[in-house]
């Protein structure tokens, strides 16, 4: 028998792990690599949009920061115009923004249709002073005594005379001599709004704050020494705030009658405002903010716009009539705003007894309203209207108070005003229609480094710090 030769045949799937591990290959070089291009891309993405994240938010800090003191940054920015800016102090964040301003709109107090006269004098023979801005009364000093009685109105309105019926005002007396802010706070003494019967001597070096409202004297308010005085709330800063006032004030009265912004004195009896050097001093200084009262505020309305007011008319009775000097001066009594209104003298006023007489040897009567700087200089500033018109205004400087500034932009109504001696370096009696609001356009750019981004605002803001945010836009630049 033959004997087979054994044979070996090779199996059939010989190298097939070898061409799916070629297959997986492939496939995972079409998958894997675009996930890892995806991841690196989300990653780098997430990197720029996390580093826009915080400079979107460093630029919306920087503005906040800017704004949390509307005051400051209005003085700031009122110098920048609408191709002029104003660099703004850095706000000190860990990523760097620089932050710039422009005023692209601002409004005056009234419009041009509404100003109303801005100096008249009503005395029979009174003269108008140097010193006056704005219109001036054709019929001032007329020997009609009765002639602008026609053009008087009750509302400011323009081109004519205002003359503003009384506020309510509180009959508590408030101390006389203020009250003091506590220890550990910065040295203030402070007035409440009421009814004060006894003389106001401010001549002390503390700082004085009257608190927001409506004040009625009948006696003396003296400003002297080195006493400086911010009269309400508003775009001066006094040495403390309304509200810090009424809460803190050592043995403040329970009512503490703050109302609005700004301050409103009102004179009667022998009331009267007397700011000179006769205590030795470097010299008095008190700046009135204008009076802001709420349009809901019926019996504190008539202070709106006004800071110093007199009492007028004579005692009649239980009240009171219109004053008539014969031949020499007339004025209708106050009417204080009720519904409808009434006798000032009815409701707690007392008529300014401050007026001239009819005996021409008679010495001239004491101002209601009287600016006298020595060897130091004096500082008033009066945004309101004043309104004495059975009153004298007098303001004088000796050389040597060269840097006197008398400054009444609100309106001037008063029987005289008499200025002597050497006029102050600043002296400015009449209207000036101020702007108190603005529009201003503050961009913030955070630093140069890729990706840069802008907040651009366009905010609305008062003089006195009131503001509101018109629109804001947060946008990359690059």
């Amino acid at each position: 028998m033959r004997s087979r030769r054994p044979t070996t045949e090779r199996p059939r799937d010989e190298g097939s792990v070898l061409l799916l591990a070629l297959v997986c290959v492939l496939l995972g070089g079409f998958i894997v690599v675009p996930l890892l291009r995806y991841a690196s891309s989300v990653t780098r993405l997430n990197r720029i949009e996390s580093a826009q994240l915080a400079r979107a938010e460093a630029v919306k800090g920087a503005l906040r920061t800017a704004l949390a003191s509307p005051r400051d940054l209005y003085l700031a920015c009122s110098n920048s115009g609408l191709h002029v800016e104003v660099t703004l102090a850095s706000a000190g964040l860990d990523i760097p923004v620089s932050t710039n301003c422009t005023t692209v709109a601002d409004a005056t107090e009234m419009t041009a249709a509404d100003v109303r006269t801005a100096f008249t004098v009503v005395q029979a023979g009174a003269s108008i002073p140097s010193g006056v801005v704005g219109d001036t009364y054709a019929g001032s000093g007329s020997a009609s005594t009765t002639a602008w009685w026609s053009d008087a109105t009750v509302a400011s309105t323009g081109e004519k005379i205002w003359l503003p019926e009384l506020p309510s005002h509180a009959l508590s007396h408030p101390s006389a001599s203020g009250y003091a802010m506590p220890a550990g706070t910065p040295a203030c003494r402070v007035f409440f709004p009421g009814t004060y019967s006894d003389p106001v001597v401010l001549d002390s070096t503390t700082p004085t704050y009257f608190a927001s409202g409506i004040y009625y004297f009948e006696d003396l308010v003296h400003v002297t020494g080195s006493a400086q005085v911010v009269a309400g709330g508003g775009a001066i800063e006094g040495c403390t705030t309304d509200q810090d006032a009424a809460y803190n004030a050592v043995n403040a009265p329970k009512s503490h009658n703050i109302t609005g912004y700004g301050a409103t004195f009102v004179f009667g009896g022998e009331g009267r405002l007397l700011v000179d050097s006769s205590t030795a001093g470097t010299g008095p200084s008190i700046q009135f903010n204008a009076r802001l009262v709420a349009d809901t505020d019926i019996g504190g309305l008539p202070s709106k716009g006004v800071s110093i007011v007199s009492v007028n008319g004579v005692v009649a009775g239980s009240g009171s009539s219109d004053l008539e000097v014969a031949g020499v001066l007339s004025v209708p009594k106050s009417m204080a705003t009720s519904s409808p209104s009434v006798d000032a003298a009815t409701v707690g006023y007392v008529p300014s007894t401050l007026v001239p007489s009819a005996d021409p040897a008679a010495p001239a009567p004491t101002p209601i309203v009287s600016i006298s700087s020595g060897s130091s200089p004096a500082t008033v500033w009066i945004p309101g209207y004043v309104c004495v018109p059975q009153g004298q205004v007098s303001v004088s400087a000796a050389s040597a108070a060269s840097g006197s500034s008398v400054q009444m932009v609100g309106g001037v109504l008063a029987a005289t005003v008499v200025t002597t001696g050497t006029p102050p370096a600043t002296l400015v009696l009449g209207m000036v229609n101020r702007v108190v609001q603005k529009t201003f356009k503050i961009v913030s750019v955070s630093s140069t480094a890729s990706p840069r981004v802008q907040s651009t605002a366009l905010v609305q803001m008062n003089d006195y710090g009131e503001f509101v945010v018109n629109s804001w836009e947060i946008r990359n630049i690059g």
